[in-house]
């Protein structure tokens, strides 16, 4: 019933400059190409809630009328953030962290997907969210290193 995927990659970029980025929450689409939109309900902190829109005709469109609201499960800053976002008969869980190593920064995201339709909801949200994680390390690398400049 549940599906568990961890992708990691070390960037060429200043952990704090990477977190100043990722926490920019409202403007993840500059670097997610799976994020059309986010809107926040309030300050990001563990408990508060946003709501997501994602890229691509069928699937933004379907989301953005049927979707509930995500909540930041975590929120610690330099660190972590993570949120569930509720889908058909369960809920989908995304961590990202940010550590240090050797004066670049590690990247790891984890996407949890715990529902009955988890292989409908792997095709339709978590392959690509996945598959796409190498464009948004060099997205981020970009952003980083700009915002350290």
């Amino acid at each position: 019933m549940t599906w568990d995927k961890t992708s990691a990659r070390t960037l060429a970029v200043d952990p704090a400059a990477l977190w100043d980025v990722l926490a920019d929450v409202e403007n993840w689409p500059r670097w997610d190409p799976d994020v059309a939109r986010v809107v926040l309900h309030g300050p990001a902190a563990a408990g508060s809630t946003g709501f997501l829109y994602p890229s691509g005709g069928l699937r933004g469109s379907v989301h953005a009328k049927l979707a509930k609201d995500f909540t930041f499960t975590s929120w610690r800053p330099g660190r972590e953030l993570g949120l569930c976002q509720p889908v058909p008969f369960g809920k989908m869980d995304l961590r990202l962290s940010v550590a240090a190593a050797a004066g670049r920064a590690e990247l790891t995201q984890r996407v949890v997907l715990d529902t009955p339709l988890r292989a409908v909801m792997v095709r339709i949200i978590a392959d690509d969210i996945v598959a796409n994680f190498g464009r948004k390390c060099a997205a981020l690398t970009r952003l980083a290193v700009a915002k350290a400049s």
